[in-house]
């Protein structure tokens, strides 16, 4: 079976053969499988052959020649001088063909990729540096080579030929089937011409597509012009000059012609379509230019004897066959010297003859040079070919081709060529020979006498022998410069092999490399037109072949008479002489023609610099994201203070006062001051009491103006200022020795009855009111604000401490030198409601109230220097019994030296006004009876100052009465220093700890009820004893270094943040080694590449910042994906892995990013000087992936803002400018609305990086491997947030509570579970649903509803809170809310420590609320849990601030089984034993002592004045539970309070145990 099947394919494959044999094969376009046995023989990009041994100076690849002396050097002596005419006839014909037939066999012209530079040295005296300079250099880039090849002296560099060395008409079709088929017409074989029915005037069609033709600047103009003004030719070179595109319009007709007659003669042929046509007419070419160069003109090239007879090819070199054995590959030595023997023939220019024998003129081609010219210049033609031919017709340059002789078969190379060759824009001109011999050492050739022994020629054994009959004096000239020599040994082939020339042609060595070469091409060619085994062509045909010359084809193509030139195009004999065929003259610069100027001067070099325009770009571009970052911030400042003036302005929503008979009172808006918001008030003209009160929005006084005191005062006036604009609702009242009162009406009515009453009320006091009509901003701007006021008061207190504390007065004497100063300060008194806000306290305050009538001795409502400084002194000392004595006049109302017991009450009632608690009636009795019990009087009996005094002079207060001073808000008194003497280490701990041990030694149980003493001495001398008896006395420290000191706080540190600092740090090496990665690809392996050559070191920290970046990027993905960190935190992993600390990594993983990209930035700002620095065309092999026109410059405008790359980089850096502003902590506390939209950039930022990179400039992109990972997994996270944020849940209850703050009862979605502690992100359906703001859950897990607290801090609280006000919603349904979440932080992991210690501070509470609701509902369940003992700090300006967490303490002190130890820290005082609180201490701890619970809170938990010292709280947790490894810290508040934590946190971490572990999180 399977023998058949083998027969069956072979069969097929046969029958296929078979089938298929008849079908022609025409010659490959790029060589390959030309021969069959070695199919890279001849192909197109292959390496060039060598016929003699590399010479590299280093054996593998460095140039050879660097012993020898310079090509300019060399070129002006042996290729400069006096030039002649052709000894031989040859014409320029001749010449220009053998130049096209170069572009037709060889090419290593293309610069290598990296460029390689292979300068010269331009001598001072050069015509090329006209400006002497000693540095100067003639650009020569290396030629591109094979990679596999220069790694070793056995495998040295080799050259790459980019064309085929066949003749197969590449210079007619192109060097590939692409470029044929563009040039193709597609309909009768034909290519596409301008007009193909008239054959003679036919031309190719313009380049409008842009095939990739040769487009160097024009030399004349400086200029590059675009690709697209060339004809659509074959020969990617054949622009060059107007001779060589004529040629390529000649064989463009010619194929055409051919094509036509093939056409005519099988048009009856049904299967001889255009592509058989085509292929038949191109071969038939192929076959006549094969024929015309080796049997026509390499004759003429290689050798003319002196009768003009030629070598006959036919005969001497016969064709015998093809031969697969014969590599037909192009040597370096043909290629970089021999072929270019024909330079010597090149003349200075062409006669330009019409049909008519008459030579027309030529213009001048210089700017500005409207000058007529007997000949044309070849200089100044250079690829300007295309205008000059169309100037004039093609056929007066044939004609000119076959009458103008070549020049002098010598080693002289014309000025045109040596001195005016074309350049590159930096260079426009260049030595042609100079060039030759430094392409020959940059091949690595031999020298010349080492390449004759290749070719088996004897050695030169001097320079004169070189040759003997011509160019002795070019021969004498350069043995000189070698040094008067006696062997050549050293000279380069180019020039030794161009002496050797004499009038018959090439020397020995040139014409023995000539044949060599020309014989492989052609036995070596399987598609030789005279190979009979592969040939297409009939017998008729080949006879016409053979018999077609030049002339031929000029004649059928041109219109150009068969007399009009001679029959060999090539030659000129003297036979020839007839009919105008001879040139009238030599062509030499200088002379004249019939009047006229024979030719015209050469343009002179010129040189560019290719950063030349984009200066202006590249600095406005970096000057613009400069300031961009500059405009960016002061945008978001301005942004922000018009948010916070339009808050101010706005102030709160105004009540709609209802008309009654207290029509006294008005509610108005107070302006406070330029930068604060303004206020609701309400102002209540008081005319009984001869006064203004202002009240807040609770109806609490806020201040007061006493009228009548300023009567006694001896006022009798008081300016009223009234705002003349609009809206006429401003009104001003200028009070002496207070700031204005400033208010805002509603209506101009409104402020005409508020100005009636006024009026009335202060001319019944003797006052006149002086009313003024203003412009508001006048009256705003020169009104005295009570921040103005207050700083005159500060200088006030200032002075009342120094004159009572005058030894530590040096502070503040300068304030006070000035007489006129201090004589101001006497001369200030304070109002009732200065005096109140001086001490902290508002002016109604009952406490106030007595204070002040005791102080104010002349009752005129005022309180002078002298009465100050009296009861400030007095509280100063340390006399114990004149501050009883004072506290008891102060509530001694009747002046009759007892205490009644409504005083008393009074008393009591002032002081828990002064804690802002609101005790209950039957409290305050019970408190006051428990006094009077203590004392031994009777209930309701007068106290005599003697009782009075044994409640204050207990020994357990006396030191604290003792201590007892004022406190003055503007004194420079710290919060932490004490004006009289300090405290003792053991006192200020015991002032804060939060659990002591117990008296009984025995009772060691860590988790054993707590007993509270925290009172007298005693108490320290017990805590001590007790640490005694444990045998835990602390540890005798003796001094350290500060570099120990320093290693502690690092051990601290690391103990408190490991896993933090484990994972950052590997992060850190992780980006650190994607940096290096690149930075070393780029610095060190892709060294060959080039790049960093160009751009510098700038491209390795380009790129290894890009690489980092695409990795930031991607992690800054992974933080955001919120639902997957809180699934994963409730995972073994969090073991290992701090997910709390995402958000925090989130910022500084975005700061790396940040950083990253400006180095990237910067960077680039390197490289692209450097590469805007260098020619375009070198950046062509670096950036592979950009296309651009020839003729367009690389500037710098064109890689910023005309590639993809460049301009997405622009946009990133924009956005990313927006996006890091707008993220500044300013941002987000002033705008979080602009904050959350320019962070949701990132989105278009992501897109733009992916573009920014996938156009592949320089490598493939590694954004999208890094972002993949994490974009699928953050889109997945999104969209369940998104999911879960568009459903609406209804809002149960809404209540505004004091102290700012909003409770929302929201229904639970169905399916919600979350865990205390955890906290979602919520947004309002009527404030926009798009911004959500973060907020912890208050309710338990087990409640049906949740509830948020939500304090009013910002622009979207304060509308939320005006958005449920009852008088706002006026019984419309209530708004719904969309919520996201929950997520997980710290707080929710309470439960994993053995002790847990929860710290709110403020709002920050909200966490631990859910927290002990949680804990009651477990302990109520009988809920077993690891964690054994919870304590809870609650830190408060006072517990009414947020008086729902006091049923949650109540409920936990309950219910808990002594689980939670609860401690209540007031922080409204601004010291712990002022004047203030030394009363209200003393009683509270009275009262604790004989209730069991608080005075004014009503809870067992204890109640603490001042902020709790953590330190010290923390540290006895290790004696109260040594055998615990680790304690969980939890705070949540201002950062100050969670700094604090963590401060004591590491301090502690640099004991052995336990291990303080603190979450934390801000608001």
């Amino acid at each position: 079976m399977l023998m058949q099947i083998v027969m069956i394919l072979a069969s097929y494959t046969l029958g296929c053969a078979i089938c298929k044999s008849d079908e022609k094969e025409y010659p490959p376009y790029d060589g390959w499988y030309n021969n069959l046995n070695n199919p890279d023989w001849g192909a197109a990009d292959t390496p060039m052959r060598r016929a003699s041994k590399a010479s590299y100076s280093d054996g593998v690849y460095e140039p050879s020649g660097k012993d020898r002396p310079n090509p300019f050097d060399i070129s002006q002596a042996a290729h400069k001088g006096e030039t002649g005419i052709s000894y031989r006839g040859r014409t320029a014909m001749l010449v220009y063909f053998g130049q096209q037939l170069v572009e037709e066999i060889m090419d290593a012209q293309v610069p290598g990729c990296p460029v390689e530079f292979f300068n010269i040295k331009v001598p001072r005296n050069h015509v090329l540096n006209r400006e002497g300079k000693s540095d100067l250099e003639m650009p020569l880039r290396r030629t591109r080579y094979d990679s596999n090849t220069g790694h070793s002296p056995n495998n040295p560099r080799q050259q790459l030929s980019e064309i085929t060395p066949f003749l197969d008409g590449q210079l007619i079709y192109g060097p590939s089937k692409a470029w044929t088929d563009a040039i193709r017409e597609f309909r009768g074989g034909r290519l596409l011409g301008t007009n193909p029915e008239e054959i003679m005037m036919d031309f190719p069609v313009d380049n409008d597509i842009r095939l990739p033709f040769a487009n160097p600047p024009v030399t004349k103009d400086h200029q590059l012009k675009p690709i697209r003004r060339f004809y659509r030719l074959g020969n990617p070179r054949g622009h060059e000059n107007p001779f060589l595109l004529a040629f390529g319009v000649l064989w463009f007709r010619w194929h055409n012609y051919e094509a036509g007659r093939i056409l005519r003669q099988n048009k009856w042929d049904p299967v001889m379509d255009d592509e058989k046509i085509f292929n038949r007419a191109r071969a038939k070419v192929i076959a006549q230019y094969q024929k015309i160069v080796f049997y026509d003109w390499l004759p003429l090239w290689i050798a003319i004897d002196d009768n003009f007879e030629t070598m006959n090819f036919w005969s001497k070199y016969p064709y015998t066959g093809y031969d697969p054995n014969i590599h037909p590959g192009i040597t370096h030595e043909f290629q970089v010297a021999a072929m270019r023997f024909g330079h010597t023939l090149v003349p200075h220019g062409l006669w330009v003859r019409d049909g008519d024998c008459r030579y027309k003129r030529a213009s001048g081609s210089s700017p500005g040079d409207n000058r007529e010219y007997a000949a044309l210049r070849l200089c100044n033609t250079f690829w300007n070919s295309k205008e000059i031919i169309e100037r004039d017709n093609i056929e007066s340059y044939i004609r000119g081709l076959t009458s103008t002789l070549a020049a002098r078969e010598d080693s002289v190379i014309v000025t045109d060529l040596t001195d005016s060759v074309f350049g590159p824009l930096e260079f426009s001109r260049r030595d042609l020979a100079a060039l030759n011999i430094q392409r020959g050492r940059d091949h690595g050739v031999a020298d010349y006498n080492t390449v004759r022994k290749a070719f088996k020629l004897k050695p030169k054994k001097s320079f004169e022998s070189i040759n003997l009959d011509y160019n002795k004096e070019e021969i004498q000239r350069l043995k000189a410069l070698y040094g008067n020599t006696s062997v050549p040994d050293n000279l380069d082939l180019f020039t030794g092999g161009m002496l050797e020339t004499i009038p018959n042609g090439p020397g020995e060595l040139f014409r023995k490399i000539l044949i060599d070469q020309f014989i492989r091409i052609r036995d070596g060619d399987r598609f030789w037109f005279e190979n009979n085994e592969t040939s297409t062509l009939s017998e008729t045909e080949l006879h016409d072949i053979n018999t077609t010359t030049m002339y031929d084809i000029i004649v059928h193509v041109a219109n150009v008479d068969l007399e009009e030139i001679q029959k060999n195009v090539f030659i000129l004999r003297p036979s020839d002489d007839g009919h105008c065929h001879r040139q009238p003259q030599e062509l030499q610069p200088g002379t004249f023609y019939q009047g006229f100027p024979l030719l015209e001067n050469c343009t002179l070099v010129r040189r560019y610099d290719y950063f030349s325009g984009s200066e202006a770009a590249f600095a406005l571009t970096y000057i613009f994201l400069v300031l961009l970052v500059i405009a960016t911030i002061i945008l978001m400042i301005l942004l922000a203070r018009r948010r916070m003036r339009g808050i101010y302005r706005i102030g709160p929503l105004p009540v709609h006062r209802t008309h009654s008979v207290e029509h006294n009172k008005f509610q108005v808006n107070e302006w406070i001051g330029p930068n604060e918001m303004d206020r609701m008030v309400t102002t209540n003209l008081e005319e009984k009491e001869h006064r203004i009160s202002v009240l807040d929005h609770t109806g609490m006084a806020v201040r007061f103006i006493d009228l009548r005191g300023m009567m006694r005062r001896g006022i009798n006036k008081m300016e009223v200022y009234f705002s003349s604009d609009d809206m006429e609702e401003l009104i001003s009242l200028k009070i002496p020795d207070e700031h204005d009162l400033v208010i805002r009406f509603r209506n101009k009515a409104e402020r005409t009855q508020f100005a009636v009453i006024l009026e009335r009320m202060l001319q019944a006091q003797g006052i006149t009111p002086k009313g003024r009509s203003l412009v508001e901003a006048y009256i705003i701007r020169n009104s005295t604000t009570k921040k103005d006021r207050q700083a005159e008061l500060n200088k006030y207190f200032k002075s009342v401490c120094l004159k009572s504390f005058w030894k530590d007065s040096s502070d503040y004497m300068d304030d006070f030198k000035s007489e006129s100063v201090s004589e101001k300060i006497i001369q200030v008194q304070l109002t009732q409601t200065e005096f109140a806000e001086a001490f902290g306290l508002k002016p109604s305050s009952i406490f106030i109230k007595h204070m002040f009538m005791l102080v104010d001795t002349e009752r005129n409502g005022h309180v002078s220097f002298r009465d100050f400084m009296k009861i400030f002194l007095l509280f100063s000392s340390n006399d114990l019994d004149q501050k009883i004595r004072l506290l008891f006049n102060m509530y001694d109302a009747s002046q009759k030296g007892v205490l009644s017991k409504d005083d008393v009450h009074e008393m009591i009632r002032s002081l828990m006004e002064l804690s802002d608690s609101g005790v209950e009636k039957g409290t305050i009795e019970e408190f006051v009876s428990s006094i009077y019990t203590s004392l031994g009087l009777r209930q309701g009996s007068d106290m005599m100052f003697s009782d009075f005094k044994k409640v204050f002079s207990r020994r357990e207060y006396m030191s604290t009465l003792q201590r007892a001073h004022l406190q003055l808000e503007g004194s420079s008194s710290s919060s932490n220093e004490s004006v009289g003497p300090q405290y003792t280490k053991n006192y200020q701990r015991r002032m804060t700890i939060i659990r002591e041990y117990s008296t009984n030694a025995t009772n060691l149980n860590p988790f054993s009820p707590r007993i509270t003493s925290i009172s007298s001495d005693a108490a320290d001398n017990s805590f001590l004893n007790t640490r005694k008896r444990m045998g835990l006395l602390s540890e005798l420290y003796h001094p350290k270094t500060k570099f120990m000191e320093r290693w502690d706080d690092v051990k601290a540190f690391l103990e408190t943040f490991r896993l933090e600092v484990f994972w950052m740090t590997m992060y850190i090496l992780i980006l650190l080694g994607l940096f290096l990665e690149r930075a070393h690809e780029y610095y060190v392996l892709r060294e060959y590449a080039g790049l960093r050559r160009i751009a510098g070191y700038g491209v390795s920290f380009t790129r290894g910042a890009a690489s980092a970046m695409s990795f930031t990027y991607a992690t800054l993905l992974l933080t955001m994906c919120r639902n997957c960190i809180t699934w994963l935190r409730e995972t073994f992993l969090h073991r290992f892995f701090p997910f709390d600390s995402l958000h925090s990594a989130h910022k500084i993983v975005a700061c790396m990013a940040i950083v990253l990209t400006v180095i990237h930035i910067i960077g680039h700002g390197f490289n692209f000087y450097h590469i805007t620095t260098h020619a375009s065309m070198d950046l062509n092999c670096y950036f592979r992936e950009y296309f651009r026109a020839t003729h367009e410059l690389a500037s710098f405008q064109y890689w910023t803002f005309q590639t993809i790359t460049g301009f997405t980089g622009i946009l990133l850096c924009v956005l990313l400018i927006i996006m890091c502003v707008f993220a500044l902590t300013y941002a987000r506390r002033y705008l979080f609305k602009a904050f959350w939209r320019t962070h949701k950039l990132f989105i278009p930022v992501y897109l733009l990086t992916f573009f920014h990179g996938s156009m592949q400039m320089i490598q493939s992109p590694d954004f999208p491997w890094f972002i993949i990972g994490p974009a699928v997994l953050y889109v997945i996270d999104d969209v369940i947030s998104l999911n879960r944020s568009k459903v609406q849940i209804r809002i149960l209850k809404a209540e505004l509570l004091t102290s700012d703050v909003t409770a929302l009862i929201v229904k639970k979605p169905p399916g919600f579970e979350y865990k205390s502690g955890q906290w979602v992100r919520v947004a309002c359906s009527s404030l926009g649903h798009g911004e959500f703001h973060p907020f912890t859950l208050t309710s338990a897990p087990h409640q049906k509803n949740l509830t948020f607290h939500i304090r009013t801090v910002g622009p979207w609280t304060r509308n939320l809170r005006r958005l449920f006000d009852p008088s706002n919603l006026r019984g419309q349904d209530m708004p719904c809310l969309l919520m996201d979440g929950p997520f997980g932080e710290g707080h929710q992991d309470w439960y994993r420590y053995e002790v847990a210690v929860l710290i709110g501070g403020g709002i920050g509470v909200t966490p631990y609320a859910s927290i002990l609701q949680d804990i009651v509902h477990k302990t109520s369940l009988g809920s077993s849990a690891f964690c054994k003992k919870v304590y809870f700090l609650w830190v408060t300006r006072t517990q009414k601030q947020f008086e729902w967490m006091t049923d949650i303490i109540r409920q936990v002190e309950s219910d808990c089984n002594d689980l939670v130890d609860v401690h209540i820290f007031v922080t409204e005082f601004r010291r712990r034993f002022d004047l203030r609180t030394t009363m209200l201490y003393i009683c509270e701890r009275h009262f604790q002592r004989v209730a069991g619970k608080s005075l004014f809170t009503g809870l067992k938990a204890t109640t603490h004045f001042g902020r709790p010292r953590f330190y010290d709280f923390l540290e006895a947790l290790r004696y109260s539970h040594k055998k615990v490894e680790k304690i969980g810290v939890f705070s949540c508040g201002p950062v100050p309070m969670t700094h604090s934590v963590n401060k004591a946190c590491k301090e502690l971490n640099k004991f052995s145990r336990p291990t303080y572990i603190h979450h934390f999180e801000n608001f």
